[in-house]
């Protein structure tokens, strides 16, 4: 399913049009990641929770001897809940 589908989806269950399903959806990810780069946990019941882990810089040392030093960056995690898990 694309980004297309969901929103369509979306607009005919929740009775909207796709304009502010994209905004509705839009938001929601903008607070998700806004969360996630404070290294916060956003857990939404029923779904599962997001959470965010930094990895600190490191030095990679490639098969010719050359090495590279990797920057620091925050990686998102998403964990499923156990009502979703039994229903998929």
């Amino acid at each position: 399913m694309d980004h297309k589908q969901i929103t369509s989806t979306l607009a005919e269950r929740m009775g909207l049009n796709s304009a502010t399903v994209n905004t509705l959806l839009g938001s929601l990810t903008d607070i998700i990641g806004e969360n996630c780069a404070d290294l916060n946990s956003i857990a939404i019941p029923g779904f599962g929770t997001f959470s965010a882990e930094k990895t600190d810089e490191y030095v990679v040392t490639d098969p010719d001897g050359s090495r590279t030093l990797m920057p620091p960056a925050i990686t998102v995690k998403f964990s499923p809940s156990i009502i979703l898990r039994k229903k998929l």
